[in-house]
């Protein structure tokens, strides 16, 4: 048997773009291409974890293995913990289901980071970017990473703050956090089992509340990928995406 599990957490009522996870992207559902991407990396079994009928029926169309979960999940986090508190697997990624374009290989990654770093209670991806436009923009977070690629902090705004622009620090690199995660299980059901804290309220990153109560999040590099749903736009900028990367056939 496998030691992973893939989660993926599939919301219907989403506030910005309710039904997000299963409008149609390039001839099939969202949560489709997140869920062939899953198999694509080939960890181990694959759940959606979702509060929605229509989510159910959309998936066991393509034949997904699907569970309910009580509508009361604060987030997706929540959400796989309640789908996977009994399973065997010690190590638990949590994939979100309005990411199309997340890359097998970057599952892969997170779950061998797992594997190979005991002390890494919680593995995540970052990208490298240079872009001031992302880099003041609050829905892009920002990760500051220690020379072992241990986060130290994560927010939405601009850190680590230029004091004396100069030469050196020009084309300094910033690290845009990416909402994947990887979990060992006794971690997963510590964090969810801990308060919401002061800096998760603050920056609405649920990240922080494992930071700040000593947990060791690690992070792997990963290439840009296409959009993640959030509202109607990004749906239409993902097909966009989609013609560009595949031709318009």
């Amino acid at each position: 048997m496998s030691d992973v599990v893939i989660a993926i957490p599939a919301r219907f009522g989403s506030s910005r773009f309710p039904g997000k996870v299963t409008a149609w992207l390039a001839g099939k559902p969202v949560i489709r291409h997140v869920y062939e991407a899953c198999v694509e990396a080939n960890l181990g079994r694959i759940v959606v974890a979702t509060e929605s009928p229509r989510v159910v029926t959309t998936c066991m169309q393509f034949g997904a293995n699907v569970i309910m979960t009580p509508e009361s999940c604060q987030s997706g986090t929540d959400r796989i913990y309640q789908a996977t508190e009994n399973c065997d697997e010690k190590f638990i990624i949590n994939v979100q289901g309005d990411e199309p374009f997340i890359q097998p290989s970057t599952i892969v990654k997170i779950a061998q980071l797992l594997r190979s770093d005991p002390s890494c209670d919680i593995a995540t991806a970052v990208m490298a970017t240079t872009d001031d436009a992302k880099i003041d923009n609050p829905n892009c977070v920002k990760a500051v990473l220690g020379t072992d690629m241990k986060a130290l902090y994560f927010s939405r705004s601009r850190i680590p703050f230029r004091r004396d622009p100069s030469e050196d620090n020009k084309n300094f690199v910033y690290w845009h956090h990416c909402g994947i995660y990887g979990y060992r299980k006794e971690a997963l059901k510590r964090f969810v089992s801990l308060p919401q804290s002061s800096l998760e309220k603050m920056e609405k990153l649920e990240q922080l509340r494992a930071l700040e109560n000593g947990m060791t999040i690690k992070c792997v590099q990963i290439e840009p990928a296409g959009p993640a749903i959030d509202t109607e736009e990004d749906l239409h900028r993902a097909e966009a995406y989609y013609k560009e990367l595949h031709g318009s056939h």
